[in-house]
């Protein structure tokens, strides 16, 4: 009875759709055209699949009813509004849904940490060093700077894209793995331009190459 009570004590606390829509009505009240505030409409309103979000699509009434898509608000995904605190965030029409929040989750579960790209080898396995050096192109000295210390951490950026180059990595033989640390010195910052190997492997070309840390 307790839980069954606390549940539904919480299910009360939920803001409806109609609460979130009105909270981004509100936020876009603001918004004006040819010197008069725009009118919005809700295009939909549904819940995230954990519950944790209202996910509220809108445009303007022009575009929504009247099929006018001259008039149509583009840029925007969607608009997530907290079914608990109401806070609202806007997504970029460049991300899904699915990708904002996974982004969300994977920063707060850094704590303030950078997520890095590392090779899963060391410098004694032979078979792995020659590989990555004759995909860079690099000589030895160049290809062992990769292997140890600093010269290890290739890249940071956005988990989920790490896995990407982590996944493109790997169809070219060379095995990495996604590592937090506090300061990534001279990790190369990727995005979503290395969506194909030849860029990852260009990316990691631009790491500088410290040979005094590579002969410790």
């Amino acid at each position: 009875m307790t839980i069954l009570t606390r549940r539904l004590f919480e299910y009360q606390q939920m803001l409806s759709a109609h609460q979130a829509s009105a909270i981004v009505l509100d936020f876009l009240k603001d918004v004006i055209r040819d010197g008069r505030p725009e009118r919005f409409v809700i295009q939909s309103c549904e819940l995230t699949a954990t519950g944790d979000y209202w996910v509220v699509r809108c445009n303007s009434e022009d575009c929504v009813v009247h099929g006018k898509t001259e008039y149509c608000y583009v840029g925007v995904n969607a608009h997530l509004v907290d079914v608990k605190s109401g806070a609202l965030e806007t997504v970029a029409n460049c991300f899904t849904i699915e990708e904002y929040l996974q982004d969300k989750d994977d920063l707060h579960a850094a704590a303030g940490k950078t997520y890095v790209l590392a090779p899963s080898f060391t410098r004694e396995s032979r078979t792995a060093v020659i590989n990555l050096r004759q995909k860079l192109a690099y000589s030895y000295p160049d290809t062992l700077f990769l292997l140890k210390g600093a010269g290890r951490l290739w890249f940071k950026g956005i988990r989920r894209q790490l896995e990407d180059a982590r996944q493109l990595l790997a169809t070219e033989g060379i095995t990495t793995q996604i590592e937090l640390h506090a300061e990534p010195l001279d990790a190369i910052q990727i995005g979503p331009e290395t969506w194909y190997i030849a860029a990852v492997l260009n990316a990691l070309r631009r790491k500088p190459l410290h040979h005094g840390e590579a002969a410790e």
